[in-house]
């Protein structure tokens, strides 16, 4: 089988008729009826019935006709991406991504990215959730990936997926790295929890109220680098994405841990405007970034595993 064969084979079916699929395909009515019988020679079945008016698919040649559909999709935006990186892409692309993610997954990305489109100019922002979906809400940004926003008229929210947290815990503490810990069986915690605009931080605050986090004190702290440097510093702990305790792992002066319970998560959205639909560079950047956050998660849950 090969691809002639399948574009013969759709073009019979739209069309209806094997010499109506020839004009279409500019080759001859016999040429594609010799393709159609070695087509179903090599399956083994019958996907064409051929009528005084022309074909019709069987059931199973229907089947196959959506099989072939994604096939030639899949072939189309292949050929696609090559032309694009051959011509050499160009353009701007503005995006936002929330501190975590900027910190841990988007070098990875920026440095395939701009290796493979060096005519592509990036401007990166970070910052909190509030200020980076206004900035694509004016049209400054293109795009932001960060926490799952509230619906906002003319903004399109398309989730990602929910993800796991871990403890992140200054080295003082005394928890055994990668140990799984639940987090109502340990002595109560001094614990940095996000700022209000954090997605977490609802969650977080509800298991204190239900008693599955013990806390001794809490503090909030709105910049992820300083709350990081005072975890280390101290014997505090906070709840943070798990990108994040994937980056610290190889930092002495913190120990990550997986949290058995509860069970808290993180949901990541995409958000851009509605009437403005993303640019090809800028759903290369954000495919790009969603090929490294799997990578990082595959990697992660690899770790739990080992452990």
């Amino acid at each position: 089988m090969d691809l002639r064969q399948i574009r013969h084979f759709v073009a019979a079916c739209e069309e209806g008729s094997l010499s109506a699929a020839a004009v279409r395909l500019n080759c001859t009515a016999s040429g594609v009826s010799q393709q159609m019988s070695a087509l179903e020679a090599r399956l083994g079945t019958g996907l064409l019935e051929r009528t005084r008016r022309g074909v019709n698919p069987t059931a199973a040649g229907w089947r196959f006709y959506a099989r072939c559909l994604a096939i030639l999709k899949a072939v189309s935006e292949a050929e696609t991406e090559l032309e694009d990186f051959s011509a050499g892409l160009s353009g701007t692309v503005s995006a936002g991504f929330a501190p975590g993610l900027a910190k841990a997954v988007l070098p990875q990305t920026l440095a395939r990215f701009t290796r493979e489109f060096p005519k592509v100019d990036i401007e990166i922002s970070s910052g909190t959730s509030d200020a980076l979906v206004a900035e694509t809400s004016s049209g400054d940004l293109d795009f932001y990936v960060g926490q799952f926003a509230k619906p906002q008229v003319g903004l399109a929210a398309t989730a990602i997926g929910r993800y796991p947290v871990a403890l992140i815990s200054g080295s003082r503490r005394g928890f055994m790295p990668m140990e799984q810990v639940r987090l109502n069986e340990v002595a109560p915690l001094k614990l940095s929890i996000p700022s209000a605009t954090h997605s977490l931080r609802p969650r977080i605050e509800g298991a204190i109220r239900n008693g599955e986090i013990l806390v001794e004190r809490t503090i909030s702290i709105a910049s992820l680098s300083a709350g990081l440097e005072f975890v280390a510093q101290t014997d505090w702990s906070s709840i943070l994405p798990y990108w994040i305790g994937l980056k610290e792992l190889g930092n002495d002066r913190v120990t990550v841990n997986p949290i058995a319970a509860p069970l808290l998560s993180v949901e990541l959205a995409l958000i851009h405007l509605v009437r403005r639909p993303l640019s090809r560079p800028a759903q290369l950047l954000y495919e790009y970034f969603c090929q490294e956050l799997t990578r990082s998660e595959d990697e992660w849950k690899r770790m739990l595993q080992q452990d």
